[in-house]
């Protein structure tokens, strides 16, 4: 969710999320891992926060996706652990302002893999793993 209004579906998910930070994460609109606000935090930036404020963030709701023991190379080194995937897909689009869309198409995708309890997943942070779907 975009915070950037001050209208009643804002105050309601922002309400949501105050009442169960562990169920969100705000993010800042910037690329780079590490500046994620997570849990009891998320309470006291939305608590304070002016819409001005607010609107660099969105507000994203938490999927919980199960983990698996796992085998991660991290700077030559093996470690082993409960762990789990984030994937990302990426997207072209170019429209315009009356509404044609010159360009819409899937352009790939991303699967980074962390152990649980890392909330944070950036690659080039060290949080995270490249990793390679394998579909079954």
């Amino acid at each position: 969710w975009g915070l950037e209004n001050d209208d009643e579906t804002t105050r309601q998910v922002i309400r949501r999320a105050i009442n169960s930070p562990g169920d969100f994460v705000l993010k800042p609109q910037r690329e780079g891992g590490g500046n994620n606000v997570w849990g009891q935090d998320i309470v006291t930036k939305l608590s304070v926060a002016s819409v001005a404020d607010r609107s660099a963030y969105i507000l994203m709701e938490r999927i919980k996706p199960r983990s698996a023991q796992t085998a991660l190379l991290r700077l030559g080194q093996l470690h082993r652990g409960q762990a789990l995937n984030e994937v990302g897909v990426y997207s072209c689009f170019i429209g315009d302002g009356d509404g044609s869309v010159h360009l819409n198409s899937q352009a790939g995708h991303l699967v980074r893999t962390k152990f649980t309890g890392v909330d944070e997943g950036g690659v080039a942070s060290g949080y995270a793993v490249l990793d390679s779907p394998l579909l079954l």
